[in-house]
């Protein structure tokens, strides 16, 4: 690979892009019981390809084989889990997912490839 090539860019002129939604992760906070809630920015639509991971790979990886995973290659600095802090989450076709892994190229070479786990309906 060359450092500083865009490969999403140059994919994303020949793969069509999706527009999941993505909702950034602000703060937590405890309601009165105690609980922690997490709060999120404003959702905002972002382009990425979205693509199914495959039953090998999710082996391959030692992830839950009874859950769906996807792979989210985009531009935007999606979040993974931080310590005392809440992954960010997508919403894509009507169901959302957490963030849990990925690649990040983003300051090399401006992209993400975000490791996604479908939690439930939207």
């Amino acid at each position: 690979m060359i450092p500083g090539i865009n490969l999403l860019g140059l994919a994303a002129g020949v793969i069509a892009q999706q527009s999941p939604i993505w909702l950034k992760f602000k703060s937590r906070t405890q309601n009165a019981r105690g609980q922690w809630i997490n709060e999120y920015e404003v959702p905002q639509p972002i382009q990425g390809s979205w693509q199914p991971v495959g039953e090998s790979t999710i082996q391959n990886l030692g992830l839950d084989t009874s859950k769906r995973y996807f792979n989210l290659y985009t531009s935007n600095p999606v979040e993974n889990v931080q310590r005392g802090a809440a992954p960010d989450q997508l919403i894509y076709g009507g169901r959302r997912h957490d963030v849990v892994g990925g690649a990040d190229w983003y300051v090399q070479d401006g992209w993400r490839g975000i490791l996604c786990v479908d939690v439930g309906p939207e």
